[in-house]
């Protein structure tokens, strides 16, 4: 039995797995169990809905009138476009916007700290309060698209981080 469990793709209680946070901004090591518990984002998540799982899944950081808890995050991987350059009849689009006409007094963004706090009582996911902030940003339409990414990067770390659970392997 426990040869099937070295070769499986699936974790189980009591496997050893790298949890990758937020796209290698912090790697853990940690020991499936029910009562585990990992900080996260200033979050105690628990690591039992890991059980189970098959390597590679992606986790996000959620809350509910429990808690916060991980779950399966929907198409995360698919998430991460480059925009920073398209490709329009044939030829390269290169961006001529830039930043120095933006200037940075803290009155860009109408989102208040309450009104997020707000949000997130009413169930707001993550993803929603991200949308949120970008819609209520003055200046986000006017960054370049690496900083509009920067930006997106910044807000997901803080308010929907991402879990990528990976089988630990010796190179």
């Amino acid at each position: 039995m426990s040869e099937n469990k070295g070769s499986s793709r699936i974790t189980w209680e009591g496997c050893s797995v790298l949890l990758d946070i937020n796209d290698g901004d912090r790697l853990v090591f940690a020991r499936l169990s029910p009562s585990a518990k990992l900080k996260i984002a200033n979050k105690n998540c628990s690591l039992q809905p890991l059980i189970g799982c098959a390597f590679g899944t992606v986790f996000q950081v959620e809350t509910s009138s429990d808690g916060p808890f991980l779950s399966p995050a929907q198409g995360a991987l698919s998430s991460y476009v480059n925009n920073t350059e398209e490709i329009r009849d044939g030829q390269l689009n290169v961006e001529s916007r830039d930043n120095r006409a933006l200037i940075d007094n803290n009155t860009a963004q109408s989102l208040t700290g309450e009104d997020i706090e707000a949000m997130r009582k009413q169930g707001a996911k993550g993803n929603e309060i991200i949308e949120a902030l970008i819609a209520n940003s003055a200046t986000f339409e006017k960054k370049t698209a690496f900083s509009q990414e920067k930006y997106r990067l910044k807000k997901q770390k803080k308010y929907a981080p991402k879990v990528l659970m990976r089988r630990p392997v010796a190179r």
